[in-house]
């Protein structure tokens, strides 16, 4: 477990890195596109282990 929680900065980048943004040092900053994508893919995830736990439990 991290000792510092990251900034929002990071999590949005890390976010978007997952809706398909490169994170390239030109790149500059993500767009909407990227972090709406990157959050689906977030929400799905949280929702599968969401299903799996309680189909354990």
């Amino acid at each position: 477990k991290p000792t510092q929680s990251p900034r929002l900065n990071e999590v949005v980048r890390l976010i978007a890195q997952i809706g398909g943004f490169l994170a390239r040092k030109s790149d500059g900053e993500p767009g909407v596109k990227t972090i709406w994508r990157g959050l689906d893919q977030v929400m799905t995830a949280a929702q599968t282990l969401q299903a799996l736990r309680e189909e354990g439990a």
